[in-house]
């Protein structure tokens, strides 16, 4: 998942670059998901089926929830808006293509179809988006934690531990 120079949240494959890290951090009873390169917070353009989602300087609090795949031995996760069936999903049932806008939608999917709602997070480290880094920050240990998030369609993955992403 990609913020892009517009703002535009998209599928796209791996890499190691601040427009695809996300810093998850509690919010109330779900989490805040926030671009590390850009600051902005992901939301949704309305609470509708395939309505869109976008950066915005507001916080939203999601749900995330962990799923496990039988075939898979990492977790992946999946991102809900709080107290809906509504979910994060690639568009046109998880195309693979460079650029592929996020929606939320509901319902159940085939089975074949399902990877495009699921998420694999890897740690990253990061100097806090709101607080000047401290030296030690500023050699390479960073003192604040994100996530990549690559929706499960694509099987290459950045180098990373992978983790949960609660406080």
């Amino acid at each position: 998942m990609e913020l892009t120079s517009d703002y535009m949240v998209v599928g796209m494959p791996p890499k190691d670059v601040d427009t695809q890290k996300w810093e998850v951090t509690p919010l109330g009873a779900g989490h805040s998901i926030r671009n590390v390169k850009y600051g902005k917070y992901l939301s949704v353009k309305s609470i509708s089926k395939e309505a869109l989602v976008v950066a915005s300087d507001f916080p939203a609090a999601w749900d995330v929830k962990e799923v496990r795949v039988a075939e898979e031995s990492a977790a992946f996760y999946e991102i809900h808006w709080p107290m809906t069936d509504f979910i994060f999903e690639l568009s046109d049932f998880g195309s693979s293509n460079p650029k592929t806008k996020i929606h939320i939608s509901e319902g159940n999917l085939p089975a074949d179809y399902q990877r495009c709602r699921y998420w694999k997070a890897n740690r990253i480290r990061q100097n806090s988006f709101y607080q000047p880094s401290p030296p030690a920050a500023q050699s390479g240990s960073g003192n604040g934690a994100g996530l990549n998030f690559f929706a499960g369609k694509w099987k290459s993955m950045v180098p990373g531990r992978e983790s949960r992403p609660t406080s």
